[in-house]
C-alpha cells in the first residue's frame, strides 16, 4: 500500500514529539506536544513514520553491519566506528529519541481515540506501543517504561522516569497485547483506512500482527525463563490456527517511493551523507560467500552484481585496503542501500519491514522443533515455508533471470546446498542452527536489527568472522549505549552508569562464540 501524499504531508507538519523519555516539558496545563487540532488520522501515521525512520535507518545499518550483511567500503569512513565496535555514546541517540517519540504519539493516540470511542485506533496504538518498547528494550536493555510517557502535568509530570528491568518491560508489552486483543473488531466501520500506513486499517492483519509479536516476545523470554515461555507458547498455539499468524502477503511494513518527496528513510539518510558520490556501504563477504556456496539466487536480490555478473563481497571491516570499487558488490536498491546514479531512484522505493512472513514461519518452526505447541505443521515443513515466504516476497515484484518466486525457490531447493537440507532427524541444537541461519539469510539487509537480535539470542549463524579492525578484542556488541541525554539529565539513570556494548541484554544467554 503506497502512502497517501496528502496524508504524509499532514502528518509531517503535525507537532510530532521530539524529546526522549526524560524530556523537560513546559510548565503549562495544556499538552504542548500535540497540536490542538490533532486527530487520530494525523497522529497514527506520524507515529508509524517515526518507527519506520528508526528501524529503517540507524537500527538497520548497525544491525546489518553487526550481522555481517554489510560492511564499510574501502576509502570511505561513514560507518568505520560501527565496524570497529567503537561507536560514541550518542551514536544511537536519534533512534532513542525517535522511538520514545513514537511511543508517546501512540500513547496520545490511544487517549484521543478513547475519548472518541474509536476502539480500532486504540488497539493499533497498543500493538505499536508493544512493538516499539520491545525494540527499545532489545536494543538498550533496562529502560524507562512504566513512567516513560508520563511527563505531562495531567499524567503526573514524571520528568525523570525510573528504569524498569527487561522482565518488567516484557510483561508490560504482553499486557498491551492482551488489551489490544479485547478491542480488535474486524467489522468495526470506524477503523482506520489510508491513515494506517502499515495495514490500511485491516484489523484481521493487525490480529495476526498481535499473535506473531507475542510469539517473538515469548521466544526471546524462553532464553531466560523457558518454563513460563513454554506454557504461554503452548497456550498461544492452543487458541490459534495457521492463519492466526503473519503469513505470505501479511508483512507488516511501511512502503515508500510513490514520489520524489517520499523516499525510503535509509536511502534518504545514506544518500545525504555521501561525499562526492562515494558509496559507504558494501556487501559483506561473510554473507555473500555463504549465499553463493548454496546457489542462493537471493544474493542477486540483496546485492548488486559486478560487471562480470558475479556477486562479490568485501572482508568484514577491512575498510583500509585499496581495491577498485568495481570489484565488489553493493547492497542493492531492493534494500534501499545502493546510492549509485544508476540505482538511487530505485532505492527510494524499498519498504521498512517490521514483522514478516518468513520471520513468522521460522519462529513457528522453532516452536515445533522444541515441541512447545501444537503447530499447524512439523518443524521441517515450517522451515521450508519460511524459505518459500522469503522467495515469494523478494521475487514478487521483479523477475530475476525470468524466474518468479516459485521457480526460483524450486531451483534453490533442488540445488541441495548445505543450508537447504534440513536435519529432520537431527538434534534440537542442529535444527535450531538451520532454522536461525535460514532466517538470517532471509533478513539480509531488510531486517538487520532483528537478525542481530537473533544472533545475540541464539549465537547463530555460527560462522561469522571476527572483524579485523575490532576495537574490543574478541568481544562482540550486545547492546546500544544510553545517550548522554539520559546519563547526564535523568536523575533516575542507573547508578551503575552507561553499560558498555559488550554487556549482554537480559535474554542474551547464548554461549556460542559468534
Amino acid at each position: 500500500m503506497f502512502i497517501n501524499k496528502k496524508l504524509v504531508f499532514t502528518a509531517a507538519v503535525a507537532l510530532v514529539l521530539a524529546g526522549s523519555s526524560c524530556k523537560k516539558y513546559l510548565d503549562v496545563n495544556t499538552n504542548p506536544n500535540i497540536s490542538q487540532t490533532a486527530t487520530v488520522q494525523t497522529l497514527l501515521p506520524a507515529a508509524e513514520l517515526l518507527v519506520g525512520s528508526s528501524v529503517g535507518v540507524d537500527l538497520q545499518i548497525t544491525g546489518s553491519i553487526w550481522s555481517q550483511y554489510w560492511t564499510q567500503t574501502p576509502n570511505a569512513s561513514q560507518y568505520v566506528t560501527f565496524e570497529q565496535y567503537a561507536p560514541g555514546q550518542d551514536a544511537f541517540s536519534n533512534s532513542w529519541s525517535n522511538l520514545y517519540s513514537a511511543a508517546e504519539n501512540f500513547y496520545q493516540l490511544y487517549n484521543l481515540a478513547d475519548t472518541l470511542h474509536k476502539k480500532q485506533y486504540m488497539a493499533i496504538s497498543l500493538l505499536m506501543q508493544a512493538y516499539t518498547f520491545q525494540v527499545i528494550s532489545d536494543g538498550w536493555g533496562d529502560v524507562p517504561f512504566k513512567q516513560a510517557l508520563k511527563g505531562q502535568y495531567d499524567n503526573g509530570h514524571l520528568i525523570n522516569p525510573k528504569y524498569d528491568s527487561q522482565l518488567v518491560v516484557y510483561n508490560g508489552i504482553l499486557a498491551y497485547l492482551d488489551s489490544a486483543n479485547k478491542l480488535i473488531n474486524t467489522a468495526d466501520a470506524s477503523a482506520p483506512t489510508t491513515d494506517d500506513l502499515i495495514y490500511g486499517g485491516d484489523m484481521s492483519k493487525w490480529q495476526k500482527f498481535s499473535n506473531t509479536l507475542r510469539l517473538k516476545i515469548l521466544l526471546r523470554m524462553s532464553a531466560v525463563n523457558p518454563t513460563v515461555a513454554h506454557a504461554k507458547i503452548t497456550a498461544l498455539f492452543a487458541s490459534s490456527t495457521a492463519s492466526s499468524f503473519i503469513g505470505v502477503g501479511d508483512e507488516a511494513k511501511i512502503s515508500y517511493g510513490f514520489s520524489s518527496a517520499n523516499k525510503s528513510p535509509l536511502y534518504a539518510e545514506t544518500s545525504s551523507t555521501q561525499l562526492a558520490g562515494i558509496q559507504n556501504l558494501g556487501g559483506s563477504k561473510t554473507c555473500i560467500d555463504s549465499m553463493n556456496s548454496n546457489s542462493d539466487p537471493r544474493a542477486y536480490i540483496f546485492y548488486e552484481p559486478i560487471s562480470s555478473g558475479a556477486v562479490v563481497g568485501i572482508t568484514q571491516s577491512e575498510y583500509n585496503v585499496t581495491i577498485p570499487s568495481t570489484s565488489y558488490s553493493l547492497p542493492s536498491f531492493y534494500v534501499a542501500a545502493d546510492n549509485t546514479s544508476t540505482n538511487n531512484s530505485k532505492s527510494t522505493n524499498a519498504p521498512v519491514n517490521l514483522l514478516t512472513g518468513w520471520e513468522s514461519y521460522f519462529m513457528q518452526a522453532e516452536v515445533a522443533a522444541r515441541g512447545w505447541g501444537a503447530t499447524s505443521a512439523t518443524d521441517d515443513v515450517l522451515f521450508y515455508d519460511g524459505i518459500k515466504a522469503s522467495f515469494n516476497y523478494q521475487f514478487y515484484s521483479d523477475a530475476l533471470a525470468n524466474e518468479w518466486g516459485a521457480t526460483a525457490y524450486a531451483d534453490y531447493i533442488a540445488a541441495a546446498g548445505y543450508w537447504t537440507v534440513y536435519p529432520t532427524g537431527g538434534t534440537l541444537a542442529n535444527k535450531l542452527r538451520f532454522i536461525i541461519t535460514q532466517k538470517w539469510f532471509a533478513m539480509c539487509g531488510n531486517q538487520g536489527f532483528e537478525a542481530w537480535s537473533e544472533l545475540r539470542r541464539t549465537g547463530y549463524p555460527d560462522f561469522l568472522v571476527h572483524p579485523v579492525n575490532s576495537a574490543i578484542g574478541s568481544n562482540r556488541p550486545y547492546r546500544y549505549m544510553y545517550p548522554t541525554s539520559e546519563s547526564s539529565t535523568n536523575t533516575n539513570f542507573p547508578t551503575t552508569g552507561v553499560a558498555p556494548l559488550t554487556s549482554k541484554v537480559w535474554w542474551s544467554v547464548s554461549t556460542i562464540n559468534w
